[in-house]
């Protein structure tokens, strides 16, 4: 596989969506043309990683942008749509693309680790954001259009990263997730992921630092200017703090980065260190608890469940903790964990080269 990275600016985050599509087409050209790829035609897979009404594998109606993306357009439209023209706009596009499917990065990370393993039935995206993807049985499952009468299975896009919106999740909710969502692009909506996903890991543990020094509990409650500012504790600080050894070096690292150096004890760093412990593993333990679900409702005696994303991929601990749960909750099914790095985008093409019938 050759895998090259095309960066959105952020203005384009909230512009007009047609901006979107035309750096996608725009990417395209480059990857064909920077690898001499020619052919008559190329199917493409389109990994869109927005909730979706997906009536069929490539007609696939928008209905919110989440994360980063807040732009002002685009909702209710079909994004396979939105990429031809895209990409019908590009005059120098050297291959003819055929766009086959759209699908959610959780189906791509599922259909690549069933690629290297048989026995995955579940694609988890735990990065940025986070979602679930499971294979069910289709006499489970009504909303689709357009079935095939030889298929058995059908793979289902949870959008667990909304899990919670109705409130249900309210019984385990503190108040530093409930001030996470207050200030946060997407308010009273995306709840679950909020818990542990990426973009609000870090702030997370601020949060609880900014509270135990308001408390006189850490750097003896002196200001501290750098740690009031919102999110301005990535997951990054977190990720490298839980990798830390006896000496604390990337604790003490992180603490000057934030001009916090100078005043921070040896008892303050053991303190941020178990702040970032104890947010992680309960992070940790909440996607556990949902995967428990999904594996009981499968029943199989082996699943393996596949991961995609920078917080499974980088963070030291989160699988451990993962499939520590795991074992406690669904002790009769064997359940074996595998990183599919760049599944999302590999499980496009797989579906695209499925679905493909060269004229």
């Amino acid at each position: 596989t050759t895998t090259k990275y095309y960066n959105l600016d952020d203005k384009i985050l909230s512009g007009p969506c047609q901006h979107i599509f035309d750096h996608i087409a725009e990417s395209l050209e480059s990857f064909l043309k920077e690898e001499n790829i020619t052919a008559s035609c190329l199917p493409v897979g389109f990994t869109f990683s927005f909730p979706s009404d997906q009536k069929s594998l490539k007609n696939s109606i928008l209905v919110t942008w989440t994360k980063s993306f807040k732009c002002p357009d685009g909702v209710g439209q079909d994004a396979c749509v939105m990429l031809e023209e895209a990409i019908a706009r590009r005059k120098d596009m050297p291959v003819k693309l055929d766009v086959m499917a759209r699908i959610s990065d959780t189906t791509g990370a599922l259909m690549a680790g069933n690629y290297a393993d048989k026995k995955c039935r579940i694609g988890v995206i735990l990065g940025t954001g986070s979602n679930a993807a499971f294979v069910e049985r289709i006499e489970n499952y009504n909303k689709f259009e357009g079935k095939d009468p030889d298929t058995k299975q059908i793979i289902v896009n949870t959008e667990w990263g909304a899990f919670g919106d109705n409130g249900c999740c309210d019984f385990y909710r503190n108040d530093f997730e409930r001030e996470v969502d207050k200030y946060s692009n997407h308010v009273n909506s995306f709840t679950f992921e909020k818990s542990f996903s990426g973009m609000y890991l870090g702030e997370l543990v601020r949060l609880v630092m900014v509270k135990l020094v308001d408390e006189g509990c850490l750097f003896k409650g002196n200001p501290c200017p750098e740690l009031k500012k919102r999110w301005e504790f990535p997951t990054s600080y977190v990720t490298s703090i839980e990798e830390d050894t006896d000496t604390s070096k990337n604790t003490w690292s992180v603490l000057k980065a934030l001009n916090l150096a100078d005043v921070a004890t040896e008892e303050d760093v053991a303190i941020v260190r178990e702040t970032c412990a104890v947010v992680s593993e309960r992070g940790a333990k909440i996607v556990a608890a949902a995967l428990a679900v999904l594996l009981q409702h499968i029943n199989l005696p082996e699943v393996t469940i596949a991961f995609d994303g920078s917080v499974y991929e980088k963070h030291p601990k989160f699988r451990i903790h993962i499939a520590d749960l795991l074992a406690k909750l669904v002790p009769t099914t064997k359940c074996t964990m595998i990183m599919v790095k760049d599944g999302s985008g590999q499980g496009a093409a797989f579906v695209a080269a499925v679905e493909y019938k060269p004229s």
